[in-house]
């Protein structure tokens, strides 16, 4: 099994490099610079007039999920070229039928805290001590989940914020912290709103955001339903073996998904891809992308 390191915002930079020698007609754009300077870059494959958008890394200390997006991205790319099957269909197929976007790294600021390559020595690390010091049940830096401003970023969307804002702060989440604060207003991060722009103009058919804790997927939101979503849902999850529950309550409220499926009406669906304490192990990784392979080819063939 070959050795991984955890990926940082300069690694992904390197990927982005070599993906885009190797296959040149895979698209990319920076989507907009975060508070620490680092690129939220997305990515775009196929020929298709389906689109499918796949998002990653919301949460730092689930840098993981960042990973499983580039596992994916490449492992489609290679079934393309080698004319081979991804997650059980043809890969071709699959790249006429569909166009595929990626956000792989929604919070690279907050996942270069949590990977190491913001060191201690440096402000942004002091800055981040200061806000988690408020907050010593946590640690540190392993239990960032915000970026470097203390917002957690999947809920800082309008999606019953206000809910979300209320409960977080009579858990003690009023102000920045390491986790679950949703920040002053909806979409007043730079990475929370760059991703509902860019969201808006593709205006795709179906929104799978990644996140780790549980193994499950989770396909609703508020009331919201929609009969073709349900139906999905329970092919992906006998796709993936990932069990369909409903949102816990203090979950509910103020996510990507969330929003998604108030804004547009459409599929969206938070996958949970893991299981353990974050940061996960990376032995988990390739388990992930085995499930999660035959749950993108399925969103592809729509």
């Amino acid at each position: 099994m070959r050795k991984r390191m955890p990926m940082t915002s300069g690694m992904q930079a390197q990927r982005l490099e070599r993906l885009k020698r190797r296959y040149p007609f895979v698209y990319t754009r920076e989507l907009t610079k975060t508070a620490g300077g680092r690129s939220i870059c997305a990515v775009q494959l196929g020929l298709g007039d389906t689109k499918v958008l796949l998002t990653g890394g919301h949460h730092a200390n689930e840098y993981i999920t960042s990973m499983l997006c580039w596992e994916l991205i490449e492992g489609y790319m290679e079934a393309v070229e080698c004319g081979g099957s991804f997650g059980g269909k043809n890969a071709a197929a699959l790249f006429e039928n569909a166009m595929l976007y990626v956000v792989p790294m929604v919070n690279p600021d907050g996942i270069d805290l949590v990977t190491g390559a913001i060191t201690p020595d440096e402000p942004e690390y002091r800055a981040a001590r200061a806000i988690a010091a408020d907050y010593p049940e946590l640690p540190f830096p392993s239990g960032w989940k915000a970026n470097l401003q203390g917002v957690d970023l999947n809920l800082n969307y309008p999606a019953g914020w206000e809910r979300a804002r209320q409960i977080k702060a009579s858990r003690g989440y009023g102000a920045p912290a390491p986790r679950d604060y949703p920040g002053e207003r909806p979409l007043d991060q730079p990475e929370t709103s760059a991703l509902a722009a860019y969201t808006c103009c593709i205006r795709p058919e179906l929104v799978l955001a990644y996140h780790t804790q549980g193994s499950v997927i989770y396909h609703t939101y508020d009331g919201v339903c929609l009969p073709c979503a349900d139906a999905l849902a329970r092919e992906l999850a006998a796709a993936s073996g990932y069990v369909l529950e409903p949102v816990p309550p203090e979950s509910a409220n103020a996510g990507f998904k969330d929003w998604f499926l108030e804004r547009f009406r459409r599929p969206g669906f938070t996958v949970e891809a893991g299981l353990g304490e974050n940061p996960l192990p990376l032995s988990q990784l390739d388990e992930m992308y085995a499930r999660n392979a035959p749950i993108l080819a399925a969103a592809l063939a729509l």
